[in-house]
């Protein structure tokens, strides 16, 4: 499966980026280009969008991508949850939402952040 990819979700298009379980380095920068190429090319206001950050791990520099990431999507998205969320992840979460001014909806799984989404 891609890592980034549009499905369609109980009639509804969803971006799902599955970062879990990666590492800082060459992956993570070339999912998240990939990531924002996708979300660009989309109408302002429309991408539902499901993070999953299970099991990964992050430095100051993945951390500094993000927060770039999230600020330059804001016009694209329409809703985004994140899956995976615990420990440190959760703290690192607080800080991209506080520096891109978003707010971010956590789920244990990816179909619960997918049902939510369906919903709006």
């Amino acid at each position: 499966m891609e890592r980034v990819q549009f499905i369609t979700y109980k009639g509804k298009k969803i971006l799902v980026e599955d970062f879990s379980y990666l590492n800082p380095g060459s992956e993570f920068t070339t999912t998240i280009k990939k990531a924002q190429g996708m979300i660009a090319s989309e109408p302002k206001g429309s991408v539902l969008a499901v993070f999953d950050a299970t099991g990964c791990s992050f430095n100051s520099d993945m951390l500094t991508q993000m927060k770039e990431f999230t600020t330059a999507n804001t016009p694209f998205i329409k809703k985004a949850t994140v899956v995976g969320m615990n420990g440190l992840l959760q703290v690192a979460l607080s800080a991209v939402s506080k520096f891109s001014g978003r707010d971010f909806t956590t789920f244990k799984t990816r179909d619960e952040a997918m049902d939510f989404l369906v919903g709006l």
